[in-house]
């Protein structure tokens, strides 16, 4: 996850409900979501929806891998599904960190450079009850 957020205090938010997850989440300017373990959103914050240049509704009616985010790696090849952040937590039941995507964003014509972690939270099963994912903005760090 991001160095600025503890795992178990986001947990332990969205657990407690959506209002509380919400009094931590909102108003960051890392992107957070929340996805289930088939990889659909199931919440996200202000600035996850507004660092891919989408609605909360948008955002929350894509798939992780759906082609409309057109996601490059740096060196501008495309992402396959198996190399998303997220299917890699939902298959491996391990963290992904400081995964670097371009992301298009045609609503907005351009592109946005993220750096997205991903943190499994597992059931008592040991099975994925579902994924933390944020996303930061470093642009700045890329030409293009």
């Amino acid at each position: 996850m991001d160095p600025h957020l503890d795992i178990d205090q986001l947990d332990n938010a969205y657990q407690t409900g959506e209002e509380e997850f919400h009094k931590l989440i909102d108003g960051m300017s890392i992107g957070v979501g929340v996805y289930n373990a088939n990889a659909a959103p199931m919440d996200c914050n202000e600035a996850a929806h507004d660092l891919l240049g989408l609605s909360k509704e948008q955002f929350l009616g894509n798939s992780a891998m759906d082609p409309y985010w057109k996601v490059t790696h740096e060196d501008g090849s495309k992402f396959e599904t198996y190399d998303f952040p997220i299917i890699g937590t939902i298959t491996n039941y391990k963290p992904k960190i400081g995964v670097i995507m371009g992301v298009s964003r045609p609503l907005l014509n351009d592109k946005v450079w993220l750096e997205v972690n991903t943190h499994p939270i597992l059931n008592p099963d040991g099975t994925i009850n579902y994924v933390f994912c944020t996303f930061k903005n470093v642009t700045d760090q890329y030409d293009d």
